[in-house]
């Protein structure tokens, strides 16, 4: 005999059927809603930034950071050893030429100094003696010339008037030897009197050339003193800025020694660094576009050296800029260094944003509009070459893209996303 239903099993069964109606009818209105928005996942448009894909043209280069430098830096060395006696200006402290950074105690030079005069002259003085000494010996051998050619002479007649004697058989022929040979003996003596007399002037001018070229070296270390003394008060040689001074008071220098540093605020270069990665494409000569600030057009320049250690992973370069005296330059100021390696003068190009990883492939959100919606669109795309602003899409894209630069990354597993306000 049939048993009666509960109405609680009743029910429980007519449930069932329902959902077997309701279930995949819900998967198909969700789906829908999905495909037409409904319940896409949404952002503020006032909270994006964006940027149109344009036709034009971009430079490849390498990243890098940078910081701007004074172009020169003047070293200012004590020029005697000396004490600190006043410190006259402070690191940062402007100066101009010829104002004094630091005021020195050059007592000691000073004493050095008339040691030199002392010496100076004491050499002088024995310049004058040796001078009169050497022209008295050449003068007494000048009046012995002198004396022996006139015996030479008187010879000469003797033996004339005794060779008469001897023609008229008056003296032998042994006395008349003795006259001719004291006229030979007296020749003789006058030429080494004459050969002693040559001697002794170039004897007399070596000597003088000798102590002449002490008093003049004693002279040259005495105008060296006058000009190191006068630049004891360490005064700056050019216009700039103290970017460092020795403080300390009572403090011993030696000559030589550096006691401040001048930066020349007219000229600039820019000290840049590079990964190690990229050494290889880094040369010097290679042209540099460098960002300054917002506002400001990149500064051009090149890459005037490359140093040839890699210390942690990092290789440092030099930029030289075409325009030094730039007003936005400041110094120790971190800037954007890009070394083009690269050009295109027809493509696509788009500012770069936080989609950017380098070349290759990527996924980027592009603004589209269906009706009065406005959607972010998840495209692939194919970067190519960059530079610090701007990007190369080589396909993906086409002119006139809006291309959303903010970052995205919590969307990246949607497919669209609704653009609110």
């Amino acid at each position: 005999m049939d048993r009666e239903l509960s109405t609680r099993a009743v029910w429980q069964g007519r449930m069932k059927s329902a959902l077997k109606i309701v279930l995949p009818l819900g998967v198909v209105l969700v789906a829908a809603a999905y495909a037409g928005g409904l319940m896409a996942p949404s952002i503020e448009g006032n909270r994006i930034r964006t940027a149109i894909v344009e036709a034009g043209s971009i430079e490849g280069t390498l990243d890098a950071t940078g910081v701007v430098m004074p172009e020169f830096d003047l070293v200012m060395n004590s020029p005697v050893e000396a004490r600190v006696v006043r410190v006259l200006r402070r690191t940062g402290d402007s100066v101009r030429k010829g104002d004094a950074v630091l005021e020195l105690d050059v007592r000691g030079a000073e004493l050095a100094l008339e040691k030199l005069s002392d010496n100076i002259a004491l050499k002088r003085n024995a310049e004058a003696q040796l001078k009169a000494t050497l022209t008295a010996k050449l003068q007494q051998l000048e009046n012995t010339i002198r004396i022996k050619r006139r015996e030479i002479e008187s010879d000469s007649n003797a033996v004339e008037q005794n060779r008469k004697l001897f023609d008229k058989g008056y003296i032998s022929s042994g006395e008349l030897q003795k006259f001719i040979i004291q006229a030979k003996k007296s020749a003789d003596e006058l030429d080494a009197l004459q050969k002693d007399y040559r001697n002794a002037q170039v004897s007399s001018a070596l000597q003088q050339e000798g102590v002449a070229l002490e008093v003049a070296i004693l002279q040259k270390d005495k105008t060296q003193s006058i000009r190191e003394l006068e630049q004891a008060s360490a005064k700056a040689e050019q216009n700039g800025v103290v970017t460092w001074v020795l403080q300390t008071v009572g403090a011993q220098v030696r000559k030589g020694e550096m006691i401040a540093r001048i930066a020349d605020l007219t000229s600039f270069r820019i000290d840049a660094s590079i990964s190690d990665m990229q050494r290889s494409r880094l040369s010097v000569g290679m042209p540099v576009r460098v960002n300054v600030g917002a506002g400001v057009q990149p500064l051009e320049g090149f890459v005037s050296g490359v140093q040839p250690t890699v210390e942690n992973g990092v290789v440092k370069f030099t930029v030289a800029l075409h325009s030094k005296a730039h007003s936005a330059l400041k110094p120790n100021v971190r800037v954007d260094v890009g070394v083009v390696v690269a050009q295109n003068a027809q493509t696509l190009v788009v500012k770069r944003g936080a989609f950017f990883r380098g070349e290759g492939s990527a996924d980027v959100f592009v603004l589209r509009s269906e009706g009065a919606k406005r959607f972010a669109v998840r495209t692939r795309v194919v970067i190519g070459m960059a530079n610090t602003e701007f990007c190369e899409i080589r396909s993906g894209l086409q002119a006139g893209d809006a291309v959303i630069l903010s970052d995205m990354k919590q969307y990246e597993e949607h497919e669209k996303i609704k653009i609110t306000n």
